[in-house]
């Protein structure tokens, strides 16, 4: 619904987030993902999330950069991918 509006996505955990899909607009390429709650969210670079913010989205594949909590480590932010299709890149 409409009125779920932005504060969607910035309830959502980048470890919980699956890719599903992605859509390509005007402006460039969105990511459709679901969220630990089941619902479909549309995501694009520069949206927030609850501890990241997206980075790049392409035809198959998504760039988050997830805050690190963890006091002890240098590093505050890192990548983590997300594929459309996981299994591929098993192989």
């Amino acid at each position: 619904s409409a009125a779920a509006g932005p504060t969607g996505s910035g309830g959502l955990s980048v470890d919980e987030i699956a890719m599903r899909g992605a859509i390509e607009g005007r402006t460039g390429w969105s990511a459709l993902v679901r969220g630990a709650d089941n619902r479909t969210y549309t995501l694009k670079a520069g949206d927030d999330l609850y501890d990241g913010t997206v980075k790049i989205v392409t035809a198959d594949a998504m760039v988050v950069l997830q805050n690190v909590n963890d006091p002890l480590s240098a590093v505050k932010k890192r990548e983590v991918k997300k594929l459309l299709r996981p299994a591929l890149e098993a192989r």
